[in-house]
């Protein structure tokens, strides 16, 4: 991680938190999505903290197909 950001490879960033999460590793959009399936968070406060919504939604779908507002 401190490479990419050092050789300003930052837009790897993210493929490499997905590529290692046995390692503990995962995105603020994961994170959020497991707020909002435990319920601690609500959906529409996820929408307003990511900065990508895209793969928020997408994670959601992946986690639990029924907690996603149609």
């Amino acid at each position: 991680m401190r490479n990419l950001i050092r050789e300003g490879r930052s837009n790897q960033l993210q493929n490499v938190m997905f590529t290692n999460t046995k390692e503990g590793m995962q995105t603020l959009e994961t994170s959020l999505a497991k707020l909002v399936v435990e319920n601690t968070i609500t959906y529409e406060d996820a929408m307003l903290i990511t900065a990508h919504p895209k793969e928020l939604i997408r994670t959601l779908e992946s986690m639990d197909k029924t907690r996603v507002p149609v």
